[in-house]
């Protein structure tokens, strides 16, 4: 009797995990490992940023900030999935990020920059572009307000497994907190 409980016993819970196993292979679960690996800083995410500001015209140190306020952004990044619609291989699926919003501190810098460039001027005269960054950078790593998007992302069955299509523009910049509303 024993042996017979302990063979059902194996059975139920080789059942329950197969179920679990199963039950974790959704669109909402792999838009939530996405979003996780944003959440974590993983090594491919912090690799795509570098990639990134390599491109861009920014000295060494602009670098590392934007990089610091970004793995800031990602790691602070705060969502709740909502919904999730399958049509066959195509689904989609509705997240509410909570971000910092940097839009917002961008166009509060820029507007500054715009009212008071006598702060920004160098030796010579000139508006030095490169204070103004400096001034940007501080202003973005003291961020603390926040803002609510709406992500829509759109996921592809490949080989029984859901992929998020690439990010649009849009769905980067609200990410990044940095849609303009």
């Amino acid at each position: 009797m024993k042996k017979k409980l302990n063979v059902v016993l194996s059975l139920f819970v080789m059942l329950i995990c197969l179920t679990a196993c199963a039950l974790n292979n959704g669109p909402k679960d792999a838009v939530s490992k996405f979003l996780n690996k944003y959440k974590n800083n993983d090594e491919v995410v912090v690799n795509e940023l570098n990639d990134y500001l390599k491109t861009e015209d920014l000295d060494e140190e602009a670098q590392k900030e934007y990089r610091e306020i970004y793995l800031r952004q990602y790691s602070n990044m705060k969502y709740a999935i909502k919904e999730e619609r399958i049509d066959g291989d195509k689904a989609t699926v509705d997240v509410q990020i909570t971000v910092y919003d940097y839009y917002k501190t961008n166009k509060t810098s820029g507007d500054y920059f715009t009212a008071n460039q006598t702060d920004f001027i160098d030796e010579k005269g000139d508006v030095d572009l490169s204070k103004y960054l400096k001034y940007k950078l501080s202003q973005l790593l003291d961020t603390t307000d926040t803002v609510n998007y709406t992500l829509t992302l759109n996921l592809q069955k490949n080989d029984n497994k859901w992929e998020i299509e690439p990010l649009t523009t849009e769905q980067l910049t609200k990410l990044h907190g940095t849609y303009e509303y």
